[in-house]
């Protein structure tokens, strides 16, 4: 019980004992019923508050900062939007995560692998525009968190070999902002109005698009992109394998626009 509870209890118990001891002047009450009276309203109130009135209470407080917080994030009104099913979810997720403890920031990080693959479902049929925008703010944070040497890089692209890290925490605000709004525009250019929608190319294709970015990987970096076969291996370079990642969207995105998004389409993209 906190010092404001204590006070309002504090209030309520002087103000029943003035009104039991005006009853007990009128007659209306006796002594010992008056005594009786005020322990079963103050014991039996405080019982019902800290039983149901409270943690209903605190509920729903919780859930409005939840709202909140989400309802400052375009990208997830986006998602509310075009997915409440998956919103619904997100929240429930956020939620609970909360109840146990869970920092609300962290609460919102940890639902990332579910925006991120409904990311991957939409990229497949984005517009060029997008899919491009999207990645050149991926590559930006990829440099930015090289530039840290602490291995935060690593953890971005891979999160599945090491974890993870908190972008909120790692990335510069600004970046961070451009971050979601990239992906906000890419779910707004994907949402159910959309119509036109871009050409399908060929896996073969890609691969002969892919050919002078393959060529300029092997000049520059030779066996170390052996590493890529098994990034598990306690001697990986995992600074250079960042390096090398860098390069490889790099160079990507200095192809022909159209290119470069059949590219990350096919690379980045999973179908439904």
């Amino acid at each position: 019980m906190n010092w404001n509870e204590v006070m309002v209890w504090g209030i309520s118990g002087v103000v029943l004992a003035v009104l039991i001891s005006f009853l007990r002047k009128k007659g209306k009450i006796g002594r010992l019923p008056g005594i009786i009276l005020f322990l079963v309203v103050i014991i039996g109130g405080n019982i019902l508050w800290n039983a149901v009135i409270k943690p209903r209470v605190m509920g729903e407080s919780e859930e409005q900062k939840i709202d909140q917080a989400l309802a400052e994030l375009p990208l997830y009104g986006t998602i509310k939007a075009q997915e409440p099913a998956l919103y619904a979810q997100i929240r429930s997720n956020i939620l609970k995560m909360k109840k146990d403890g869970k920092p609300q920031q962290e609460a919102i990080d940890t639902v990332k692998p579910m925006v991120s693959e409904l990311l991957s479902k939409r990229i497949v049929h984005a517009p060029d525009a997008a899919v491009n925008a999207a990645m050149q703010v991926n590559l930006e944070e990829m440099q930015t968190l090289l530039a840290r040497k602490d291995g935060t890089c690593f953890k971005f692209l891979y999160p599945q070999v090491s974890g993870g890290v908190n972008t909120a925490e790692v990335l510069p605000p600004a970046l961070f902002s451009k971050d979601l709004s990239t992906m906000n525009d890419l779910l707004l250019a994907t949402g159910p109005q959309q119509s036109e929608f871009p050409a399908a190319v060929s896996t073969e294709k890609v691969i002969l698009m892919m050919a002078p970015v393959r060529q300029a990987l092997g000049n520059m970096y030779g066996d170390q992109l052996q590493m890529f076969s098994d990034l598990t291996k306690p001697d990986v370079d995992r600074e250079k394998v960042c390096e090398i990642s860098i390069s490889l969207y790099s160079g990507i995105l200095a192809l022909q626009p159209a290119d470069s998004a059949a590219i990350l389409r096919q690379m980045l993209g999973k179908s439904n």
